[in-house]
């Protein structure tokens, strides 16, 4: 599924939120904008950790103040159980300084439920960053894997070898080139 939620599969999200109508609302501004999405709506902080561990999961929209559940704890347990995936404060009381502590806190964006236009663009960019971390991840692991390889091949070699600058400075030599200068 690319980025724009557009796919075979509609775009799973999890969202914390305690207002049936708010939910609706949101559902309805996201298939406005042509994000196929399948909402998985949860009102508790036991049903938002059971939640957490659905596998499929691509993003998580959170109201901001619930009760006896807040989205900063809800934050802080999606970046410990989940820090893939992106998370969306959908909110009508967050104001300022919360809005940036929850920034601070990882949270990817914030949009205020009178702003409902903002949520599929917020959306869209959450997705694509998200797409670019994984990606990078396993460009990453990719290199290490290879660093591990050429490690190996170096250190294990049958036969000698050097790392070398251009001006034919000695950086590294293997065993076996020790052994065959009886070194």
């Amino acid at each position: 599924m690319s980025a724009e939620g557009v796919g075979i599969d509609p775009l799973p999200i999890l969202y914390l939120e305690d207002s049936a109508q708010d939910v609706e609302l949101v559902e309805a501004t996201l298939a406005a904008e042509g994000l196929a999405c399948t909402v998985h709506w949860v009102e508790t902080a036991v049903r938002f950790r059971q939640a957490l561990a659905e596998p499929e999961l691509r993003l998580i929209l959170s109201d901001y103040a619930l009760p006896g559940f807040d989205g900063l704890g809800a934050l802080r347990e999606a970046r410990e159980q989940r820090p893939e995936l992106p998370f969306i404060f959908v909110s009508g009381a967050i104001g300022e300084e919360r809005a940036i502590e929850s920034l601070k806190q990882g949270a990817t964006d914030y949009v205020l439920k009178q702003r409902l236009t903002r949520l599929g663009p917020a959306v869209r960019r959450a997705l694509q960053e998200a797409a670019e971390r994984t990606k990078w991840k396993r460009v990453e692991e990719a290199l290490r894997e290879s660093e591990a390889r050429f490690r190996r091949s170096f250190e294990l070699g049958l036969v000698g070898m050097v790392i070398a600058s251009p001006t034919k400075e000695l950086h590294e030599v293997n065993d076996q080139l020790c052994k065959l200068l009886e070194y």
